[in-house]
C-alpha cells in the first residue's frame, strides 16, 4: 500500500472531512459579518435618532429639555415653549408697560364722569375719590379732572404719612404700594408727592339723589381774617338703620349710625367722654374718625361729624346730619379747618 493513495470509503471520508471543515470556516465567517453589521446598526440607531430629534426640534424651535421647567418665549403674538407645543399669549402679558404717571382731562361738552372714567379704563368711584366728586352731576364743562393711572386711591404725602397706615386705612397690601410706586426708602417719604394705592378702597360715595354742590366761603376774625373754604352736597336718600341711644336727626345720631359710641352727651362733650372711655385722640383727620367742633354761635351744643376721606389734595371730607337742616344727610369736603372752633378728631 502506498501511503500517498486512500482506498474506498477512506478517501471519501477524507475528502468529506476537508469540505466540512472549509464550509465551517466560510459558516463562521458569515455569521462574523452578519454580527459586525448588527452592532453596526445598534451602533448607528441612537445616532440617528439624535438627528432626527434635533431636526424635528430645529423646526419647532425646541430642545430636549424636559418638560419639567418649561421657559417661554414670546415671538409675536405666538408663544413658543421648549416642549415643541405653541401656545396663544396672554391678553395680559407681562411684557405691556404699566402706567404710573398721573394725568390731567380737560371737561368738554357731553362728557360725564362716567364716560371719563370709561375712556381711561378706570371705575367711577376711583376718578370720584381722586377728584372728592360727592355729586357727579356736579362737574361742569372747563373742570380739570386728576386721572390715575390705575384703579385705586391717589393720595399727596402728608408729613404724618406712613405706608403701613396708609395700607391698612385703604385696604392695600404695603408690599404692592411699595412695588407700584417704586419706592426706595418706605420708611422716609416725601411729603407733597402723590401715592398711587393700587386697588385701594376709599369710603363708600352716595350713589342716590345728591343735591345740588355749593360753594360756601366763611370769613372768621377771631385771629386776623381766616376764610375756610368748603363744597357740600346734601343726600336727598333717607336714611335707616341706629343710631345708638342718640335721638334721631341730630349730628350725634348720624356718627353713632356710622360707628359705635359708648358714652353719651352733647356733641362737644364726646371729646372729654372718649379720653375717659380710652380713645386716642388728634389733631389730623383720618378716615373713620369723628371730628369734634366745640361750641359756637351757630352750635350752643357743639357738632361732630364722620370723616369719610382724607384726599389727596390735603383736603378731607366728612359726613353729618343737621349741619344744613334736622334729619338731612350732607357731605362737606373742607379745605382748612381754621374757624370751625375744632376740638379736634376722636380715632
Amino acid at each position: 500500500m502506498h501511503s500517498g493513495t486512500c482506498r474506498g470509503l477512506t478517501c471519501a471520508t477524507i475528502s468529506e472531512t476537508n469540505s466540512s471543515y472549509h464550509g465551517g470556516s466560510d459558516l463562521a465567517q458569515s455569521r462574523f459579518l452578519t454580527h459586525t453589521l448588527v452592532l453596526l446598526a445598534a451602533a448607528l440607531i441612537p445616532v440617528l435618532t439624535a438627528f432626527d430629534r434635533l431636526h424635528t426640534d430645529t423646526a419647532y424651535g425646541a430642545n430636549p429639555t424636559p418638560l419639567a421647567s418649561v421657559p417661554i418665549t414670546h415671538v409675536d403674538d405666538v408663544v413658543l415653549s421648549q416642549g415643541g407645543f405653541i401656545m396663544k399669549m396672554s391678553t395680559s402679558s407681562v411684557d405691556t408697560p404699566v402706567r404710573r404717571d398721573v394725568s390731567y382731562y380737560t371737561i368738554k361738552p357731553g362728557d360725564t364722569v362716567e364716560n371719563v372714567a370709561g375712556r381711561f379704563g378706570l371705575t367711577v368711584d376711583t376718578l370720584r375719590w381722586a377728584n372728592n366728586i360727592a355729586d357727579v352731576t356736579s362737574v361742569v364743562q372747563g373742570e380739570r379732572l386728576v386721572v390715575p393711572p390705575v384703579n385705586g386711591i391717589l393720595v399727596k404725602v402728608q408729613p404724618s404719612s406712613q405706608l403701613s397706615g396708609l395700607a391698612v386705612q385703604y385696604h392695600v397690601n404695603l408690599q404692592d404700594i411699595i412695588d407700584f410706586n417704586l419706592i426706595r426708602d418706605p420708611a422716609h417719604l416725601k411729603a407733597g408727592t402723590m401715592l398711587m394705592l393700587p386697588d385701594g378702597v376709599g369710603p363708600a360715595l352716595d350713589t342716590g339723589g345728591v343735591g345740588k354742590k355749593t360753594v360756601k366761603s366763611v370769613t372768621w376774625s377771631r385771629l386776623g381774617r381766616q376764610v375756610t373754604n368748603y363744597t357740600i352736597s346734601f343726600s336727598a336718600s333717607p336714611v335707616y338703620g341706629s343710631g345708638g341711644k342718640f335721638p334721631y336727626g341730630y349730628c350725634t345720631w348720624w356718627v353713632a349710625h356710622k360707628r359705635n359710641i359708648p358714652w353719651s352727651g352733647n356733641a362737644w362733650q364726646w371729646w372729654y367722654a372718649a379720653q375717659q372711655f380710652g380713645y386716642a385722640e388728634g389733631q389730623l383727620p383720618m378716615v373713620g374718625a369723628i371730628m369734634v367742633q366745640g361750641i359756637s354761635w351757630a352750635s350752643p351744643v357743639g357738632h361732630v361729624s364722620y370723616v369719610e376721606s382724607v384726599n389727596g389734595d390735603g383736603s378731607f371730607t366728612v359726613s353729618e346730619m343737621n349741619y344744613g337742616g334736622w334729619g338731612r344727610v350732607d357731605y362737606r369736603t373742607l379745605k382748612s379747618t381754621a374757624g370751625l372752633d375744632l376740638l379736634g378728631f376722636i380715632y
